[in-house]
């Protein structure tokens, strides 16, 4: 009869397969590995494996899963890092920077848009809306301060989008070093926040959002007044 595992020795053993499963996708991509091979590493059978994960696709929800929960208490700490609004924005901005740096295979899992398909499992979808919340949450304090203007998730995903452009531009090699990167992310946030401060200083209170929105088209035919 097998022993029965107490809750922490499951989730130690759920961990080690996380942990070995995300160094192999990272080295062989997620279509080049195998429940065999991950047993292999954890020097057990693939049967083993199987009474704690259904299949590779559970392994690989739960291994960006747990990249996504990592990414998200460093942002959290970054946010509540201080009193001042744009002292944490800041702070936020690095730390954004310095986890995707420092775990550039995690960060690519995280958002690899060809994963899409397993987001259904309920740890990661958890893990991506404490994601979405955690990326947002340093703005509403900035738009009570008066440093920005408009609607916080929509400014929040803004700003997320921005930087994580120029994440991926560091990853692919792009931008060509990380002193290059930081200071592209200082000028890119500085022009942002700059944007919406002149936009606040304008007539016609428009938001920041539609500052660095595209005209709206006009019809065909009609004349301009």
């Amino acid at each position: 009869m097998r022993p029965v595992l107490t809750n922490e020795e499951v989730a130690e053993f759920r961990a080690d397969v996380c942990r070995v499963a995300g160094v192999l996708f990272a080295r062989h991509g997620v279509e080049g590995v195998t429940m065999r091979q991950i047993a292999v590493e954890l020097d057990c059978s693939p049967t083993t494996a199987y009474r704690y994960f259904k299949n590779k696709e559970e392994i690989l929800a739960a291994v960006r899963a747990a990249a996504f929960n990592r990414f998200c208490e460093v942002i959290e700490e970054a946010t509540g890092s201080s009193p001042e609004p744009r002292t944490s924005a800041r702070n936020v901005g690095q730390a954004y920077l310095d986890f995707a740096l420092e775990n550039p295979d995690a960060y690519r899992m995280m958002f690899d848009v060809s994963q899409a398909a397993v987001t259904g499992n309920a740890e990661l979808a958890e893990a991506l809306v404490r994601a979405r919340r955690s990326m947002v949450a340093y703005v509403a304090p900035m738009i009570d301060k008066g440093i920005l203007r408009g609607e916080t998730h929509a400014l929040g995903q803004m700003l997320w989008a921005a930087a994580h452009g120029l994440v991926m531009l560091r990853l692919s090699g792009i931008v060509a070093d990380d002193t290059e990167l930081r200071q592209l992310h200082e000028r890119t946030m500085s022009a942002l926040v700059r944007g919406a401060h002149q936009v606040m200083a304008g007539s016609r209170g428009t938001s920041a959002l539609e500052l660095i929105s595209p005209a709206p088209a006009r019809k065909a035919g009609r004349k301009t007044p």
